[in-house]
């Protein structure tokens, strides 16, 4: 199905990057370089100007590393080392085979950062729906946002799924889930001894967050977490963020909350993160959906080579702005209500669903929207459609 990105085919890509080769006989490096390439059997031979010795990278580092960019859609050189001693090569190498699909951001020690154009979704909601997951993986998806809130009342066995499904995801905190809750707490008359609980309730959630962080940091299906942010609360968003990275030293994302100040997006982006989430956007996609424009077309034209993850976003701004990725469980409301029997149009707005159509086609058909982003090129033709 076109606009599905398939991480297990690269071969594609490798052919691509033969026929240049073929055609060219050489390679530019990340620094504007021009390094001679010659083909032989199994791999391909590069010659630099500052060394005489042969480089030799074998057409299987090349596919291991086309594969790895599939799935992380980001790299640096460095995460190139535990393919070949040749990372700069085999770095090289990426930028050429992904020439014009790609931006590449020189990082402040010198590295450089490669970053795929277009949008991946992450499926959110699906930890306890076999269902609609079966149905997303038939659709060509691979890429899911679990929330830690709904694993911990969910089966033991979802990491070991993802590994036999040849699935990958990011980990949330659940702090959305949370913030919900409390919203329906608020609505009741509950004694201030109890909104104190809460609060050590929610301390004990995040180590024992910290703690699950910890365990899995290493799994390779798990691509990452995001911290506990707190809507409308950058100060505590910080806070929790800071202590959960003193706490485990896996790749844990920075959140910044759309209500902060653009100081202190400038602070998360001079850690240099390879993605930064923009959370805290939901609430205000009612009544300040054009607030919440005015304010991400600031981010994305001060800020055009980072990486932005919209957390829960899954409407027009996914084509609006170059977001890197986003998540949300929005494909799966039209089993809510009627009202909430919506199709995705080209632009990304969304419109009531023809009466024939079932549940389940309309989840299906919306799924298919959402993974079609990822192809850069069928991207580029829905924003044409603005």
């Amino acid at each position: 199905m076109r606009g599905v990105v398939d991480v297990n085919e690269p071969r594609s890509l490798e052919r691509k990057l033969i026929r240049h080769i073929q055609k060219k006989g050489f390679l530019i490096t990340a620094n504007g370089s021009l390094n001679m390439a010659v083909l032989m059997p199994g791999k391909i031979v590069i010659s630099t100007s500052k060394n005489e010795d042969k480089i030799l990278v074998t057409r299987k580092q090349i596919r291991r590393a086309l594969r790895l960019m599939q799935i992380h859609r980001t790299l640096v050189r460095k995460d190139l080392e535990k393919i070949s001693p040749f990372s700069s090569a085999l770095f090289g190498i990426l930028i050429q085979v992904y020439a014009g699909k790609s931006k590449l951001h020189k990082l402040k020690n010198g590295l450089f950062r490669l970053s795929l154009l277009g949008v991946r979704f992450f499926a959110g909601g699906l930890e306890r729906d076999k269902t609609i997951l079966g149905e997303y993986q038939k659709l060509g998806g691979k890429f899911l946002l679990y929330n830690y809130f709904q694993l911990l009342q969910s089966s033991s066995s979802w990491l070991q799924h993802l590994y036999e499904n040849d699935l990958y995801c990011i980990i949330d905190s659940g702090s959305y889930s949370i913030f919900q809750e409390k919203q329906k707490r608020k609505k009741r008359a509950f004694p201030q001894q109890q909104l104190l609980n809460e609060e050590t309730l929610t301390d004990q959630y995040i180590e024992g967050y910290a703690s699950f962080i910890e365990a899995n940091k290493d799994e390779k299906r798990i691509l990452g977490f995001f911290p506990f942010d707190c809507i409308g609360d950058p100060v505590q968003t910080k806070m929790n963020y800071e202590r959960l990275i003193k706490l485990s030293n896996a790749k844990i994302y920075p959140v910044w909350q759309i209500t902060d100040s653009l100081d202190e997006l400038q602070r998360l982006i001079d850690e240099e993160p390879e993605m930064i989430g923009i959370g805290g956007i939901v609430p205000f996609l009612g009544n300040r959906l054009d607030q919440v424009k005015i304010m991400l077309r600031k981010v994305f034209d001060c800020f055009p080579t980072v990486n932005f993850h919209l957390l829960g976003v899954a409407n027009e701004f996914l084509l609006e702005f170059p977001c890197f990725s986003s998540d949300s469980t929005a494909f799966i409301n039209a089993r809510k209500s009627k009202k909430q029997r919506k199709i995705y149009l080209q632009d990304g707005t969304r419109i009531g669903a023809p009466t024939h159509m079932s549940t389940l086609e309309i989840i299906k058909q919306n799924l298919s929207y959402l993974i079609s982003l990822e192809d850069l090129e069928q991207n580029q033709q829905l924003k044409l459609s603005l």
